[in-house]
Parts: structure tokens; sequence; C-alpha cells
């Protein structure tokens, strides 16, 4: 009994190689309620309750933190000076709690591989590290004999 089950775990490692896996984002959240990746068309999608997500694939943000500044309104003429502090303009920067805005000359702007980071929808955050969407290319590495998967990383080819 003992060499069947030893020869099913060697035909079975045949098919699968290695424990490391390129699969595909085929559902994730918010758009669809699960996630859902696929190894190959021959195989049904790897949900979610046997997924591990690793903190690569974990959307990570900075939030810009709302301050105020007064931008005084002053006209100078032939009779002297009118106007004062106009309504203080209200805007979003990278400043910790209790830092001085006044010292900020522009907006601070994340970088990677030469290309800004992007903002979130509400302009509120940069977003260091997106969230899996549908399209993403992932490292798996298999576990407990293909019963869970990690999801390692994203996959970039050539110049992505």
């Amino acid at each position: 009994m003992e060499a069947l089950l030893q020869l099913n775990r060697v035909a079975g490692d045949v098919d699968q190689p290695t424990d490391l896996q390129i699969g595909t984002v085929v559902k994730a959240p918010p758009d669809d309620d699960v996630l859902e990746i696929s190894i190959n068309t021959e195989m049904a999608t790897l949900r979610q309750d046997i997924l591990y997500l690793a903190e690569p694939v974990i959307e990570k943000k900075i939030p810009l933190l709302k301050h105020r500044h007064a931008m005084p309104h002053i006209h100078a003429g032939v009779h002297g000076s009118t106007g004062g502090p106009s309504e203080p303009y209200t805007g979003y920067s990278l400043l910790s709690e209790g830092a001085d805005g006044s010292v900020q000359s522009e907006d601070i702007k994340g970088w990677e591989n030469g290309k800004v980071l992007p903002l979130s929808k509400d302009k509120k955050y940069i977003i260091l590290n997106p969230a899996l969407k549908a399209g993403d290319k992932v490292l798996l590495l298999r576990v407990q004999r293909g019963q869970k998967f990690v999801v390692l990383s994203r996959v970039y080819e050539g110049g992505d």
C-alpha cells in the first residue's frame, strides 16, 4: 500500500515539477466579491479561501494630511493698499501632524521605476502598493501538496 502511495506522489510531482507557478488574477475585489486566480485553463480557478496573500500583493497607501493656508489678497494702488487675508485654502500634502505647512513649496510625489506613484481616487492617499486586479500576473507558491497557495508577488514581463 505504501508503495502505491509513493508512486502516486511521484506521478503527481511530474505534472507539477516545481512548487512555484505563475497565475493570472481573474477576479479581485472591489469589482468582484472574491479573489480568483487561474493557473491554467484545464484547472478550476484558485479561490480566495485557499490563497494566502504575502505583503507585496496587499494594498499599501500613505495618507496625505489635510492642512490649511491663508492666501492673502492685497491690491496696491495710488491710494494705498487694500485687502487682507482671504478665506483659508484647504489642500492635501504629506505633512506630519503638527508640521508647519508654510515651509512646503511643492507637492510631494512618490516615484518607482521612473514613474510617479498614483493617488487614490479621492486624491487623499499615495498608493505605494496597489491591490491585485484582474489581469495581474502573480507568482504562486504551492503548499500543502497543492491544497493551498501563497501569492508571493506580481510578475512583470520584459520592460513592464
